[in-house]
């Protein structure tokens, strides 16, 4: 009896809704609420049913996709779905920007975000489904985004709203990137700095391991902009009181209060995988170590961080995936980062520079979580890798 795929089917499903929401919405400036387009309306017949047909091929193959042929077929499709899409996007828009005003703005409509959506949802269960076909799992995961990397080098997408609104703020948009990039990975790094040896003093004293996992857990639950809030005053107070620290950049608003920030809510991940990953090893390989005449510091280092260290890695993945989100929230007092985009686009009611910020965020929370998946799978001893298959 053959399994449907669930996460595939549900996937593919929303394509199939997608094609009835507003596929491109014409403004006639940035700011206005325009006019939504369905599908055939911007593509006509022929590209409605091409890009039907594609879905209702995924959603045949997703009932049979926990078989490995229709994954691979499966995730082929999907890909195939969000090259196409942007394709002809890309060339309907064009395509409306030389019949109206120079003034007018094509925006990408729900249907296509919906589309896009249920599209990762299928190459995501397709992956699942490749575990032993490694190329086919890298076909799977990279090309969609080989092909739209392809088609904004090219240019192919520059009449679309939010490449003009990233057109006429790139240098800001890379500054903004930067800024992000080095405020959630040093938050990240001091963070495990912090959490690991908490995480190791909460194994070897009980005393300590109560406070620490109540403390850690408590400001885990506070809201981020809270967090930010409280720590704004004690902060501006310091450097009135010490002004030498205004020097250092360290000061009520700005990069200060977002850094600490970010370090507390990473702390619970990487102190509870530490705690977790050291109280789980087998006692009796404690006891093989010392009767091998290893002392305390030699089976804590050539014995226990090994076995510990994929699960201690796992905290640091949750806790940066994490700061790449929080980080978003820095740019409220002062941080910046790619959050800036996101408040101006609130502010002036813009949505294309709002998905200018967001998407980029969403894609640099993937990019790091298979960054740290990687260095995980390198990190886990081949013993234990080979029996967790």
């Amino acid at each position: 009896m053959v399994t449907r795929d669930s996460v595939a089917t549900a996937g593919s499903a929303i394509g199939l809704v997608s094609l009835l929401f507003g596929w491109l919405t014409l403004k006639p400036n940035r700011l206005a609420a325009g006019t939504s387009l369905n599908l055939w309306e911007t593509t006509g017949w022929g590209g409605t049913a091409i890009i039907f047909s594609l879905w209702l091929i995924c959603f045949v193959l997703s009932l049979r996709g926990k078989e490995r042929r229709p994954a691979a077929a499966l995730s082929i499709t999907a890909n195939l779905i969000i090259i196409i899409i942007l394709i002809l996007a890309g060339l309907i828009a064009s395509q409306l920007r030389q019949e109206e005003t120079s003034l007018i703005r094509i925006s990408l409509g729900s249907g296509i975000w919906l589309s896009l959506a249920g599209a990762y949802m299928v190459i995501f269960a397709a992956r699942q489904r490749l575990p032993n076909w490694p190329v086919w799992r890298n076909l799977a995961s990279w090309t969609g985004l080989a092909g739209i990397g392809v088609l904004l080098i090219t240019g192919w997408l520059n009449d679309l709203s939010i490449l003009q609104e990233f057109a006429g703020r790139q240098e800001r948009f890379v500054q903004e990137l930067g800024q992000h990039i080095i405020l959630f990975s040093g938050s990240v790094t001091a963070g495990a700095l912090l959490g690991i040896p908490l995480g190791i003093w909460a194994v070897r004293s009980k005393r300590v391991a109560s406070p620490v996992f109540f403390i850690t857990s408590i400001t885990q639950t506070m809201p981020s902009l809270a967090l930010f809030g409280l720590l704004i005053a004690p902060l501006s107070a310091l450097s009135f009181a010490f002004p030498v620290l205004r020097e250092f950049g360290i000061r009520g608003v700005g990069a200060t209060p977002a850094i600490i920030a970010i370090i507390i809510y990473s702390l619970l991940p990487i102190v509870r995988n530490t705690f977790v990953s050291l109280t789980q090893i087998d006692p009796a390989v404690t006891d093989a170590g010392l009767g091998m005449g290893m002392s305390r510091f030699q089976l804590f280092r050539r014995v226990q961080v090994p076995l510990a260290a994929p699960l201690v890695l796992e905290g640091v993945r949750t806790a940066s995936v994490q700061a790449v989100g929080n980080t978003a929230v820095a740019a409220l007092i002062g941080a910046g980062g790619l959050g800036w985009f996101i408040f101006q686009g609130l502010g002036q009611a813009a949505a294309d520079l709002i998905i200018l910020g967001a998407i980029p965020i969403i894609t640099l929370a993937l990019v790091v979580d298979t960054l740290m998946r990687n260095i995980v799978r390198l990190s886990t001893p081949k013993g234990l890798a080979g029996g967790n298959q």
